[in-house]
């Protein structure tokens, strides 16, 4: 699995990272159940949290796996930043956002302005 912990600044965030999954949506719910095990035992609302989706593309498979993590994480995240989506994605990431609700995060081009943006006081 690829979702792992960094430090920027000194800081501590976590990479759920969803990159070059491309359409695999069974690919994309391993990861899921990866990062539920590691979030599982961090406090609610104290983790800032990237999430790369570069390189994977939505479909159902994708959207559901998604959809399973968002209750889990969003309990646990303090702070979220999203990067890989370019373009018409960054609609569908509002759309998705729409329909799943209680959704909140940042879209950024770069890891280390995501990475900046996360560490703000």
């Amino acid at each position: 699995m690829k979702s792992h912990w960094v430090y920027h600044n000194g800081t501590r965030i976590f990479v759920a990272d969803f990159s070059n999954y491309g359409a695999n949506g069974a690919g994309v719910g391993s990861e899921t159940k990866y990062i539920i095990e590691l979030l599982k035992n961090e406090p609610d609302h104290s983790v800032l949290s990237l999430t790369n989706v570069d390189n994977t593309f939505a479909n159902e498979d994708i959207i559901r796996a998604l959809s399973e993590l968002l209750p889990v994480s969003n309990k646990k995240v303090k702070r979220r930043a999203v990067i890989g989506v370019t373009g018409f994605r960054r609609h569908f990431l509002d759309a998705f956002a729409a329909v799943i609700g209680n959704v909140k995060f940042s879209v950024f081009d770069t890891f280390d302005e995501a990475c900046d943006w996360l560490v703000k006081p």
